[in-house]
């Protein structure tokens, strides 16, 4: 019996470091001594064994491993055992409080801080593994595919010049809709992203673009689509597929579209040349006017997978906070 108290108080003993608050503050000076080092490596070898490297992708420092990229590695390391050194004290600090009776909510901030704390580099690791850079997307005044169900458009475009007459800012309204018809309007802007799923899609604003149109008629209905973007004329849905150069001198460029009437009816094919009218099969005529250039925006579609994450950490700071509040309060400190 006796050996074995003096064996569990030797492991613990042994292990006693790792739940020490010297560790955490040497991690933490670590930290900041390695990320120092690091936007130092990453601007000096931007051109060369760090130019993959973007956003909070961290898959690009092992793809391929770099000597370069050691401060990298020493970083995860130390982050590691600083998140491991966090759980610990944290946990063997509320059921201390626990048992001794403790239950007045601030006295446990703390442990909902270092939560937050653990919770944003499960956010870094989560995002640095699972995101993505996806095909960009331009979208101008026609529907167009969004690659999550939704579809989206254009609405207007807004620049804010600065004095010399440069663009400060873009503003662009944005209409969403999903499957079931439900629409919604959003603007975009550098720094204000169209984004799903609490940030985990985000579609980012690259600058102001310009996209070839179709202007389309059907009776008094009309519109102009982009390539692989659709319009409405009515209930007839045209999807413009593509467009053709001319195949000979002397000829006009000519266009591939995709029409369906929305009530019912199998999808029609043609190629339609500007100046021309089609017959579709419920007697319409759809008539292509002309081609043309419309302004559009280049989106950057992004894959987040950490920022739902790295949202929960800042809720639970902010709880944190709060829960501290009574101890800077002026009647907390009056005897």
């Amino acid at each position: 019996m006796h050996s074995d108290r003096n064996g569990s108080r030797a492991d613990a003993s042994r292990t006693a470091w790792l739940f020490s608050q010297g560790l955490g503050v040497i991690c933490g000076q670590a930290t900041v001594l390695l990320l120092a080092i690091g936007s130092v490596v990453l601007t000096a070898t931007r051109d060369g064994a760090s130019a993959s490297i973007a956003m909070d992708d961290m898959r690009a420092f092992f793809a391929p491993v770099s000597a370069v990229h050691l401060w990298f590695y020493l970083l995860v390391g130390v982050l590691t055992l600083y998140a491991l050194n966090t759980t610990l004290a944290t946990y063997r600090n509320v059921v201390k409080k626990w048992r001794a009776g403790i239950r007045a909510p601030r006295f446990y901030a703390p442990a909902v801080i270092h939560l937050a704390f653990l919770v944003g580099l499960l956010a870094h690791g989560v995002g640095g593994v699972g995101g993505a850079e996806l095909e960009r997307l331009a979208l101008g005044p026609s529907w167009k595919q969004l690659g999550d169900g939704r579809e989206a458009r254009v609405t207007g475009l807004e620049v804010d010049p600065n004095p010399d007459g440069s663009m400060k800012q873009l503003r662009a309204r944005v209409e969403t809709r999903d499957a079931g018809g439900s629409s919604a309007e959003t603007v975009v802007f550098y720094n204000g992203p169209l984004s799903r799923g609490l940030g985990s899609e985000l579609m980012l604003l690259v600058r102001p673009h310009s996209v070839p149109t179709l202007r389309l008629a059907r009776g008094e209905d009309g519109c102009d689509v982009e390539v692989a973007g659709v319009c409405e004329l009515g209930d007839v849905r045209a999807e413009l597929l593509y467009l053709h150069p001319p195949l000979q001198p002397g000829q006009n460029a000519f266009a591939q579209l995709r029409v369906q009437n929305t009530g019912a009816g199998d999808a029609e094919s043609f190629s339609l040349t500007p100046g021309r009218s089609k017959q579709l099969s419920d007697g319409s005529l759809l008539s292509a006017e002309g081609f043309g250039q419309r302004p559009a925006i280049l989106l950057r579609h992004r894959r987040a997978p950490g920022n739902p994450l790295a949202l929960l950490s800042s809720i639970l700071l902010g709880l944190g906070l709060l829960m501290l509040w009574r101890r800077f309060s002026p009647r907390a400190n009056t005897v």
